[in-house]
C-alpha cells in the first residue's frame, strides 16, 4: 500500500529525510547534465527501502555545454517555473 493512503502526514524528521534523497537525486542528474523538466510528487517514487527515485524521464534532456538554454515549453502546467513560461531559456536551476 502506497505511504501516502496509510497516513496522512509525515514527521519533520521524515521530510528532511525525503528531502535529503531528493536533493541527492537531482545532484546526480545535474551532475549528468540531465534536466528532469517535470520534477512533481507524481514522479516521485518509493522503493523497498523507502529511499526515493526520481522517473518518468520523458521531458528530460541533457545540457551539452555551460551556458546552454533550453527554450522548450514543457512539464505539468501547475508545475512550470516562470523561467519556462517566461521563453527566455532554461537550464538546472528549473529543474
Amino acid at each position: 500500500m502506497e505511504l501516502h493512503k496509510r497516513r496522512k502526514a509525515l514527521t519533520e524528521p521524515e521530510t528532511r529525510y525525503f528531502m535529503r534523497h531528493l536533493l541527492h537525486g537531482v545532484k546526480h542528474l545535474h551532475d549528468k547534465r540531465v534536466i528532469h523538466r517535470d520534477l512533481k510528487l507524481g514522479n516521485l517514487f518509493l522503493n523497498d527501502d523507502m529511499q526515493v527515485k526520481i522517473g518518468d524521464f520523458g521531458l528530460a534532456t541533457r545540457v551539452d555545454f555551460d551556458g546552454e538554454r533550453k527554450k522548450t515549453l514543457c512539464g505539468t502546467p501547475n508545475y512550470i517555473a516562470p523561467e519556462i513560461l517566461n521563453k527566455k531559456g532554461h537550464s538546472f536551476e528549473v529543474t
